[in-house]
């Protein structure tokens, strides 16, 4: 073992064991990162009252981030008839019902993609989940399309990482926003 490397041994050693004394744990860098660095986790909600059949509901996120999941949750409803879509930088990334996600053959579980819904009293909850997350550059966008007659309130909820301190430099990135349907 050359000298170096018993060195960072020794380095490593003693932070495992300063770090254990104290009662905190160990700090260790590595200069390696899986996929690109990013930034802080956030979470983004809105609550929305009742909804009649042909309104819909919807939020945007501006500017650069990882998209990670969407969960939308539905109160009340007679037919499940409500659509949701999640759209980045103006490219439709999925669009499913209710109604189609709670069938367990429509259901998406695979380790790349979670597409399904789930139900409890009059409630039902969407989940979205991609793995690794999405990255877009300008607009992350959830809409919710209401068909049905009921629906006493919505709660639309978006997962994502902000970009890391070296993407997107304020000034460096033009803006160019998608025309919607």
């Amino acid at each position: 073992m050359t000298a170096s490397r018993r060195l960072s041994l020794r380095a490593l050693v003693l932070s495992a064991w300063i770090g254990a004394g104290t009662g905190a744990a160990p700090a260790i860098a590595t200069a390696c990162v899986d996929g690109a660095p990013k930034g802080e986790a956030v979470m983004v909600q809105r609550d929305v009252g009742s909804t009649a059949a042909g309104e819909h509901a919807e939020f945007h996120v501006l500017g650069a981030g990882w998209f990670g999941a969407a969960e939308v949750v539905k109160q009340g409803g007679t037919s499940d008839d409500t659509t949701v879509t999640i759209e980045l930088d103006g490219a439709e990334l999925i669009s499913g019902s209710f109604a189609s996600l709670r069938n367990p053959w429509m259901q998406i579980n695979t380790p790349l993609l979670v597409a399904n819904v789930r139900s409890e009293g009059d409630a039902r909850t969407m989940t979205i989940w991609f793995s690794p997350e999405l990255k877009f550059r300008a607009i992350l966008a959830v809409r919710v399309e209401v068909r049905e007659e009921g629906v006493a309130g919505l709660r639309l909820r978006a997962v994502m990482n902000k970009p890391g301190p070296h993407e997107d430099p304020v000034g460096q990135t033009a803006l160019a926003l998608p025309a919607f349907k």
